[in-house]
């Protein structure tokens, strides 16, 4: 925690439209209110007072209070390293109430920098755009969230500075899991490994869990049937073990029924997907191929009527329609492979899955695409397909 005000009058100059040269008229040099700003310097209430004053801010002293926010802080941060902020967790749920409810004096306060990075990472909030101009007067660990959040947003060289400053078992983890996100499945996976025996090492068994969670993902998109299930039943233990977290290994149960499906065994994948207790789109998509595959044509329908119905993240839901849209196409017309309508649409679906979904979601519906060429006698381009899904499997060196 920074002692000194510097980063709170520098977020309400900036808010007020507040020049450096006018706020500090009168009070202080330019060059001096720059270094308070970037905490460099801890000036004196002689200087400090009357700059609050102008930007009409009331900065929090109060001991007990202040005292009450950093352990309230400490422990959100605790939070974030043990993995709670990856899971659906009461405790963080809890603090981030009594968070929103002390707000405004937070935000008057030191703490200022950690409740707008907190917020940032636990509520999927974006930080203030000039979050980065504070950089100069972050702590070290106000910095390595700043860096999070940065590698979240896009920023790949973001994750190697916070490797190379904080390599612990959460960023770690975040950095593994943001690559098998990218699909960069064998970076992902010796990430997750390391992660999970770093985690083992700090006591960290939320984490452990997340790490195991995520190497059966990569295992899952890669086509790794056996070690898939070896990581997904350890994370099923751990889930146990710590409560059963039950949005996570509802996900695991989702991803091993649609490699179950994938690999031809559709009576255990449908099995397990009957068993879920789920409702949205990419669920009813999954039950409606299983539903297919088995040749329920009318509760295959109907599972793509729910599924257009259901909840869907809305940047994905346009691609989600159209899969859908392309299950229906299949059960409506049984000559669907002759009749110039359907492969087109399956080919423009598919590039736009491998474009904006995982390696794992392409590999899945690799077989419809495989099944147009293979209509179409393009026997030469169905095997370059295959084989460039082939060696991406290979490359994840599990």
């Amino acid at each position: 925690m920074s002692l000194f005000p510097g980063a709170l009058i520098r977020r309400q100059r900036m808010r007020q439209n507040w020049s450096q040269e006018g706020l500090c008229s009168g009070i202080c040099a330019v060059s001096y209110l720059s270094k308070i700003e970037q905490g460099k310097v801890q000036a004196g209430e002689d200087i400090l007072l009357p700059l609050l004053e102008r930007l009409g801010i009331r900065y929090e002293t109060d001991p007990d209070f202040l005292a009450r926010a950093g352990a309230l802080i400490d422990r959100l941060y605790e939070d974030v390293y043990d993995g709670l902020s990856l899971l659906d967790s009461a405790p963080v749920e809890g603090r981030l109430a009594e968070l929103k409810e002390e707000r405004e004096r937070l935000l008057a306060s030191p703490y200022m920098l950690d409740v707008l990075l907190l917020e940032g990472l636990l509520l999927w909030r974006t930080p203030d755009a000039a979050l980065g101009e504070f950089v100069p007067c972050m702590t070290g660990r106000q910095y390595e969230l700043h860096l999070l959040l940065s590698l979240l947003g896009g920023n790949d060289r973001a994750g190697e500075e916070l490797l190379r400053l904080n390599p612990c078992g959460f960023f770690t983890c975040q950095v593994g899991v943001r690559r098998y996100w990218e699909g960069r499945n064998m970076e992902s996976a010796e990430l997750l490994g390391r992660a999970y025996l770093l985690a083992a090492q700090e006591g960290r068994a939320h984490l452990m869990l997340i790490a195991k969670v995520y190497l059966g993902n990569c295992c899952c998109d890669t086509g790794w049937l056996e070690l898939m299930e070896e990581h997904y039943r350890a994370a099923r233990k751990l889930g146990q073990a710590l409560g059963d977290q039950g949005a996570l290994l509802s996900d695991i149960d989702y991803n091993e029924a649609t490699s179950y499906l994938e690999w031809g065994m559709t009576e255990k994948g449908l099995a397990m997907l009957e068993g879920l207790e789920r409702d949205d789109a990419l669920y009813f998509h999954k039950l409606a191929i299983a539903l297919e595959k088995a040749g329920r044509r009318e509760e295959a329908l109907e599972a793509v009527a729910r599924g257009r119905a259901a909840p869907c993240c809305s940047s994905a839901a346009p691609l989600i329609e159209d899969m859908l849209g392309l299950v229906e196409y299949r059960l409506l017309h049984p000559g669907y492979l002759r009749d110039g309508i359907y492969a087109p649409m399956a080919a423009d679906l598919f590039a736009r899955i491998r474009r904006e979904q995982t390696m794992g979601s392409a590999r899945f519906h690799l077989p419809y695409m495989l099944e147009v060429l293979e209509a179409e006698r393009r026997y030469r381009d169905a095997y370059r397909l295959l084989a460039e899904f082939s060696e991406q499997g290979r490359k994840i060196g599990l």
